[in-house]
């Protein structure tokens, strides 16, 4: 990623294996140099960081590339409008969260975020403020629906309690 000196959002994103998954988590989106950037009641920066856990095949050595690009277009699209996210928050994607076919993403029925706390990650106090991992869950538009009409955190709750760590399965 090419970070913000090129333009970004983001400063980087990175990606690490866990049991089953990749766990990718963005830089830059809080302030990771200094706390110069006013009041932000008590906030490093935007006050989070963007997360997102998405199942491997097994058979990849290296993470797949296209969640990095969607972060990037989340991070980019929330900076350019000047949107705090939060926990909870819903955005419709309107095609493929992968980006398929303009990505080497696979076609998938997911089309839309809800944003939760990371599971594992969950909020930490930095010497620039406090930052939030907010994790990316992908879902499909009937659950999308579900959110918007009966709040975010009900369908949330129904997630966790089917995978704890609200990994991302796409495909068909």
């Amino acid at each position: 990623m090419p970070g913000r000196a090129f333009g970004s959002a983001l400063q980087g994103c990175s990606a690490y294996r866990a049991d089953g998954h990749w766990h990718y988590v963005t830089y830059g989106l809080s302030n990771l140099f200094d706390d110069d950037e006013g009041d932000n009641d008590g906030c490093s920066g935007w006050g989070y960081e963007l997360t997102w856990r998405v199942r491997a095949d097994g058979t990849e050595e290296q993470a797949p590339g296209w969640p990095f690009t969607v972060l990037q277009r989340l991070a980019k699209w929330s900076s350019d409008s000047r949107f705090l996210l939060e926990e909870g928050s819903q955005v419709t994607i309107g095609h493929p969260i992968t980006g398929y076919p303009d990505t080497d993403g696979p076609d998938t029925p997911l089309t839309g975020v809800l944003l939760a706390t990371d599971p594992q990650l969950g909020e930490i106090d930095t010497a620039n403020g406090r930052v939030r991992f907010l994790q990316v869950v992908a879902v499909d538009a009937d659950t999308l629906a579900l959110a918007q009409g009966g709040g975010s955190q009900a369908v949330i709750n129904r997630l966790l309690e089917q995978d704890p760590l609200l990994v991302t399965v796409v495909g068909v």
